[in-house]
């Protein structure tokens, strides 16, 4: 009986040790979820996008080895850049116009500029000349045009291809 207790009691104080650490890891596992919750939820609001169309974006960034920083500051860029072109700026209307993009709609007004900005993505991946496409991609995204090249090989199918992935394996939460 006493080897018994002895087993007993060691099997029970193991069993324990197991709960301690799936509890541990449960609530690390809810403040990891919460902080990422919360860093989806602060960029939605600086970005106005949506926080769904976020983690998409994110889950398919990561894949491609851009950071999602790269892409939203990028595309806020983007639309500061076809304020530029529509306002008079030659160099950046120059740039849209070299990549068989208007900027603007039939009634003069600025165009959705996520679609503006996928248009342009799809464009420089078609252009064969590596250094006027960095270029063209750096009048209208900025100094950080160069982080976009994986984005720039994928183009707007291969992101839509990922991000509707992100969706089906649930990398989406609701929000």
């Amino acid at each position: 009986l006493g080897k018994i207790s002895v087993g007993f009691a060691a099997g029970v104080a193991a069993i324990g040790a197991a709960a301690v650490s799936a509890g541990k890891a449960l609530v690390n596992m809810t403040i990891s979820a919460s902080e990422y919750a919360d860093e989806i939820l602060t960029q939605a609001t600086v970005t106005g996008m949506s926080t769904q169309s976020l983690q998409a974006y994110k889950y398919a960034a990561e894949l491609i080895d851009t950071p999602l920083e790269t892409v939203t500051s990028t595309m806020s860029k983007n639309i500061k850049s076809m304020a530029s072109a529509k306002d008079g700026s030659k160099a950046t209307a120059e740039a849209y116009k070299k990549l068989g993009i208007s900027v603007t709609d039939a009634h003069g007004n600025l165009k959705d500029g996520e679609s503006v900005y996928w248009q342009a993505i799809d464009a420089l991946g078609k252009m064969q000349n590596e250094t006027e496409r960095d270029a063209l991609a750096m009048q209208i995204f900025g100094k950080s045009a160069r982080e976009l090249n994986p984005l720039i090989a994928q183009g707007s199918a291969g992101m839509a291809k990922l991000t509707d992935e992100a969706k089906r394996m649930g990398a989406v939460m609701s929000d």
